[in-house]
């Protein structure tokens, strides 16, 4: 490990979260909002039609989770995915970012 290390993975551990929040907030302002109205009316089918969606939506959910996950368990963070601050030595005084 580079002496970056620790600002890299920062980086990338506050943009999961970052998104994590953004996604989080998302289903916990719309889903009640949206429910809310559908099972309060008073009519079976609209509480039908509000599982119905909520079952959807997680189905949906974990067909994405399984085509796009990755095996992570007991590996870090850096044996996933290159720190975005990493570098290769090209030659003695000049390196190279990856991705430019």
């Amino acid at each position: 490990m580079s002496a970056t290390a620790p600002q890299a993975t920062s980086t990338v551990t506050t943009a999961i979260a970052f998104f994590y929040a953004i996604g989080t907030a998302a289903g916990g302002i719309s889903g009640p909002l949206l429910f809310a109205e559908l099972t309060e009316s008073g009519v079976v089918a609209d509480t039908v039609l509000a599982f119905q969606i909520g079952d959807t939506l997680m189905c949906a959910a974990g067909l994405v989770a399984a085509a796009l996950t990755i095996r992570a368990e007991r590996r870090s963070l850096e044996d996933i995915a290159r720190p975005l601050t990493a570098t290769t030595a090209m030659a003695p005084g000049t390196a190279v970012r990856y991705g430019s």
